[in-house]
């Protein structure tokens, strides 16, 4: 069976390890970027030798225009579209006494409200090609496992990702049967821009089992979600307990 699926900021990072296991799984790859035009064609090129069938989407999230546009390129070119890995995402520092309402608008925007345009366009696309109910039609949320230990630490952020749980909850209710609407929430897994291999190694040891999530585990419990028929509106939390006991600041500063 033929199967596209979107996955959004997929040329570097989670998102290139998330397009490179789903190739191995046979999916064709609708891979997403906005700045990272050359990392997205080197990974685009980098799957084709493996025998991937990979298509590349620019679109600016800040931009709703762009989300309509890649929504309808996606209908028109891919005519097997019917999955969706909602990985993009904004991070940026602020606390609750300092944010601005521009930076808090796009973390909505980026982690929130285009993720939600982007399913409700897969909806919509598997009811106007007639899509019958499958273990395919799937969307991962990547949430982030900071929302179940709060702290005041990247307000905007968090807020913007506990849309983004709701969004999880709210879309599989409205879009069942035909479509399944599960999420990820990992912890620290890999190094943050500037960060040292010491500090990393430091932080991802910061909870109950000195262990947070790593990209195996990340692409081991989205698999697991695809192919899980019975599961819908759930988020795996893969954070190693520290939700169970979460840090009073931020485990990166």
């Amino acid at each position: 069976m033929k199967k596209t699926v979107l996955i959004t900021a997929g040329a570097k990072r989670l998102g290139r390890y998330i397009a490179e296991s789903l190739i191995e799984d046979n999916w064709s790859i609708a891979l997403h970027y906005n700045t990272s035009k050359i990392e997205a064609e080197e990974t685009a090129h980098f799957l084709s030798n493996k025998g991937g069938n990979v298509s590349i989407f620019y679109a600016n999230f800040l931009n709703p225009e762009h989300i309509e546009k890649l929504i309808m390129q996606l209908s028109k070119k891919e005519t097997c579209w019917c999955g969706l890995v909602n990985n993009a995402g904004l991070f940026k520092y602020d606390r609750g006494d300092n944010y601005q309402y521009k930076i808090l608008e796009e973390h909505i925007k980026v982690n929130f409200s285009m993720p939600s345009l982007l399913i409700k366009g897969l909806y919509k696309n598997l009811i106007n090609n007639k899509k019958k109910k499958s273990v395919f039609n799937t969307v991962i949320n990547i949430i982030d496992a900071k929302i179940f230990g709060l702290n005041p630490d990247y307000y905007s952020y968090t807020l913007s990702k506990l849309s983004l749980y709701g969004l999880t909850k709210m879309a599989a209710l409205s879009y069942a049967p035909l479509l399944r609407v599960n999420g990820i929430a990992p912890g620290i897994t890999l190094p943050a821009p500037g960060q040292t291999e010491d500090e990393f190694k430091k932080s991802h040891r910061k909870n109950l089992l000195k262990h947070s999530s790593s990209v195996k585990e990340v692409l081991m419990a989205l698999n697991f979600l695809i192919k899980s028929p019975s599961i819908t509106g759930h988020i795996s939390v893969l954070d190693g307990g520290s939700h169970l006991s979460p840090p009073k600041r931020d485990v990166a500063l």
